[in-house]
């Protein structure tokens, strides 16, 4: 059997996202990224995922936040671009946030480095992704002989992740797991295994479907002692928003 391209089918992907077992995963995803992002401070926020319509930076405290689509139908987002190859200089976002990025990517490792590349230093990665090592890792082998385009993906385990961030100079804060469950549609089965979710994220225990992973960078640079002035990320041909508070200094 053929397998569905990375980049394909998107529009399907986005639907599982917004029912059945993919709302909870979604509403489980909403959760983690709710508890941690607003502890991460900076200018610039940035999300690459595999959902146009996806926001998961609601709660956070970063004035301008934005999201990447690597597709011509942008809807809601600042830009097309190949998450492998993003338009802005080194040293640029305080926060990159990739929602199943590395999943869908045909070259995850190359995302990931130029994720890196963009965050300043003691800035912030936070990954979510699909467990391999849960119920719903290990339903995907058989699932992705179905055709459906979520399965199409490369499961990528925290273990192997947490490697190449820290091939990459970042140090790893905390990984959390979230929904424990099968990956079925009814609701009474489901609702059993949210209190086991309830546990895991009291006592950090592993083996969810998703997990989220945080991490810093630890690079450091030589810079001259001024004072804090916002900065406008460089990006090629399509200009941002700037916030909408008072008119600060650009680079």
């Amino acid at each position: 059997m053929t397998e569905t391209p990375p980049s394909a089918n998107i529009p399907a992907r986005e639907a599982w996202l917004e029912s059945g077992f993919g709302a909870e995963i979604l509403a489980a995803e909403q959760g983690l990224a709710a508890s941690k992002l607003p502890g991460l401070f900076g200018f610039h926020l940035m999300q690459l995922g595999i959902s146009r319509r996806v926001s998961l930076y609601d709660e956070s405290v970063v004035r301008h936040r934005f999201r990447i689509a690597s597709h011509t139908s942008s809807e809601g987002c600042a830009a097309v671009a190949a998450p492998e190859s993003l338009p802005f200089e080194a040293d640029s976002i305080d926060v990159a946030l990739l929602h199943h990025a590395l999943e869908y990517s045909p070259d995850p490792h190359q995302l990931l480095r130029e994720a890196a590349r963009v965050v300043v230093p003691h800035g912030h990665m936070v990954v979510i992704g699909f467990n391999p090592w849960s119920l719903f890792g290990l339903c995907a082998p058989t699932a992705r002989y179905l055709g459906h385009p979520i399965w199409q993906s490369r499961l990528l385990g925290v273990r192997r992740v947490c490697d190449w961030l820290k091939l990459l100079d970042f140090a790893i804060d905390d990984v959390q797991y979230r929904v424990f469950g099968p990956p079925v549609h009814h609701e009474g089965f489901l609702r059993r295994f949210r209190a086991l979710d309830r546990v895991a994220a009291r006592w950090s225990l592993p083996g969810g479907a998703v997990y989220m992973i945080h991490a810093r960078k630890q690079q450091n640079v030589v810079t001259p002692v001024r004072g804090l002035r916002w900065r406008a990320p460089r990006f090629a041909g399509v200009p941002l928003t700037s916030p909408s508070t008072r008119n600060r200094t650009l680079h």
